[in-house]
């Protein structure tokens, strides 16, 4: 597993406009995810919007150019987005991709997922030591025991009030990463990871997702 990274002020203000705008300027695709069968169901968690493949390079060019510098191996970008979130997302990895539920094809080996908040949000991501090479983790419990050593009840309550309460024995507390603008927050794309249940203090945060793979 990779080092979860967690990186004050990464992007300056005018880099982050910059790239806002270029993202706007290419995205072809806006998707809504709706959950259908979690602790969502039936309501709208996010909107995503899309930089095609092609489109990458020109977008978050100067975002690559400062990642060289702080990641060990050499990568390529799988996808990018501007991230909306309304609501929490549950437990999951990274390890496909999902455009509009549809998984998108796995090239190479999966690397790092990478968070870049647009502005200074009262929210925090919660990555867990667990992980898998698949993204659903009702899969990873039916396959595992349940940890002595698990997430603490104090921090589940803190952080996950909104997943399946079950889920917590399973788990254990890598890092939380508050979301400040600019920040780069990254995780190997295997850990399972959430959201913290923002939706009790803030209606929406905002971030660039980029998901790597090792070239």
């Amino acid at each position: 597993m990779y080092d979860t990274l967690d990186i004050p002020n990464f992007l300056p203000d005018e880099l982050i406009q910059q790239t806002t705008s270029r993202v706007y300027e290419t995205s072809v695709d806006k998707t809504d995810l709706v959950d259908k069968w979690g602790v969502w169901k039936g309501k709208h968690v996010t909107t995503q919007h899309w930089v095609p493949k092609d489109q990458a390079k020109y977008v978050f060019g100067e975002i690559v150019d400062k990642l060289r510098t702080i990641l060990t191996r050499p990568f390529e970008i799988d996808l990018g987005q501007i991230l909306q979130s309304h609501l929490a997302y549950d437990i999951h990895t990274d390890y496909f991709i999902q455009v509009d539920r549809v998984v998108d094809k796995l090239e190479g080996k999966p690397y790092y997922t990478l968070i870049i908040p647009l502005a200074d949000f009262n929210s925090n991501t919660i990555v867990f030591n667990e992980s898998a090479e698949y993204n659903e983790f009702y899969k990873y419990k039916e396959k595992n025991t349940q940890l002595l050593d698990h997430i603490s009840d104090n921090d589940w309550s803190k952080y996950c009030s909104h997943c399946w309460k079950d889920d917590q024995k399973y788990l254990s507390l890598d890092a939380v990463c508050n979301w400040q603008k600019g920040k780069l927050i990254g995780f190997d794309r295997h850990k399972f990871h959430c959201s913290d249940n923002f939706t009790e203090k803030i209606e929406l945060k905002e971030a660039f997702v980029l998901w790597l793979r090792e070239r």
